[in-house]
């Protein structure tokens, strides 16, 4: 029998490739022989049951479990007796916050080295070395006014080699602006690798102000130079409206109230409530700066917004109402004033009025002279003292004639 046939043979038995003989178990496959189970005699509830896993299941099942949860070694740190763990899986977000983490210790790390060794370069290399006085365009030697650059720089309270960066430079132009009222303007700078520099602007008395305890001597900027009893001679008064309990310290600054009489009772638009005092006077002093007239102004009034004016040479009071066109109703005041031709001249007194606005929009001027004072009259002699005065010519004439 050939081979195909012997193949048709067993498929048409036992299916496709099936063997005719019995089938062998692994042991006699081997040449080994299978030994049957000895059972006791006795009682057969005690012998186990068989076990319905095979032994090669369960060795597969055991070297399966003890690959995927390896036994931890109770040498290393951290271990716990008890059942093995099982490990935690590590996922990608775990691995970038950790790797954030590890970035900002970094960083923080050499943050506080670089703030370490700025802290210490600041203590131990930037000493006060110098002290300079200038003016803030920077020439020196600087005008200090009244005072000399040696008392500037001792009440500073800077010695030198202490370290340049151990004081304020704001607390101590506070420091310097209380304790020098003729200076109108000091500023503390410092200057590597270790100079202090003081600017300065000295004042110069410009006003002068009335309050309930005298007069002050006020500089350009209306700070507070000194006060006296009586008042000034040579200065421009000003005319302010003060806080109630205002009481005045050399080195203040004086901030005007602002008041306008047309608005009591009545709420301030946004166009009247932007306007102030300080503002107000401001633009007067820049305007009169500009058109010559302010070596010749004597008195300022800016106590009603609603009603401002000043005084030229103490003669000529000029009106100027409210603020509104107030550079245009300067301007024309000024025309008047030192125009010879068009103008005044040198000798009027009276009041200018600028302050009226016709319908079409257009400020005109008009010039009130001052009326002369008028000539006394001499009063006649009363009777009784011609009478007294003739008696007294005849008791003469009787004595001479004796």
């Amino acid at each position: 029998m050939d081979r195909d046939q012997r193949s048709r043979q067993q498929k048409s038995r036992g299916g496709s490739f099936a063997y005719s003989g019995q089938k062998r178990s692994l042991g006699s496959r081997l040449g080994l022989e299978k030994q049957k189970p000895v059972r006791p005699r006795g009682n057969a509830s005690r012998q186990p049951p068989p076990d319905p896993v095979p032994p090669s299941r369960r060795r597969g099942a055991a070297t399966q479990r003890s690959r995927t949860q390896p036994q931890l070694n109770p040498q290393k740190a951290g271990y716990t007796p008890g059942a093995p763990r099982r490990q935690r899986r590590v996922t990608q977000a775990e691995l970038l916050r950790q790797r954030n983490r590890r970035r900002l210790l970094g960083i923080l790390g050499v943050l506080a080295v670089l703030a370490l060794g700025t802290i210490i370069s600041i203590n131990l290399l930037f000493k006060v070395t110098s002290f300079r006085v200038e003016t803030f365009d920077r020439t020196t030697p600087a005008d200090t006014g009244i005072y000399t650059e040696e008392e500037i720089i001792a009440a500073l309270g800077i010695e030198q080699g202490s370290s340049l960066f151990g004081f304020s430079t704001t607390e101590k132009t506070i420091q310097l602006q209380s304790r020098f009222p003729y200076l109108d303007n000091v500023q503390v700078d410092i200057q590597l690798p270790g100079t202090v520099v003081i600017k300065v602007r000295p004042a110069t008395e410009r006003f002068t102000c009335m309050y309930s305890g005298g007069w002050m001597i006020l500089s350009d900027s209306l700070k507070i130079l000194r006060t006296d009893v009586s008042q000034p001679e040579g200065l421009t008064v000003l005319s302010c409206t003060l806080q109630p309990d205002f009481s005045p310290e050399p080195g203040q600054i004086v901030v005007p109230v602002s008041y306008n009489s047309l608005l009591q009772g009545e709420e301030a638009t946004l166009e009247t409530a932007q306007v102030s005092a300080a503002n107000v006077l401001d633009q007067m002093l820049e305007e009169m700066e500009a058109q010559g007239l302010s070596d010749g102004v004597t008195a300022l009034n800016i106590a009603d917004l609603s009603n401002l004016s000043f005084t030229y040479q103490n003669r000529i009071q000029v009106l100027l109402g409210n603020s509104n066109r107030l550079d245009y109703k300067i301007r024309l005041a000024s025309v008047a004033i030192l125009d010879p031709d068009k103008g005044l001249s040198a000798s009027d007194k009276g009041t200018l009025d600028v302050s009226y606005q016709q319908t079409d929009g257009e400020i005109k001027g008009y010039f009130a002279p001052d009326e002369p004072d008028p000539t006394p009259t001499p009063t006649p002699e009363s009777t009784e003292e011609g009478d007294e005065a003739a008696s007294a010519d005849s008791d003469t004439d009787t004595t001479d004639e004796e």
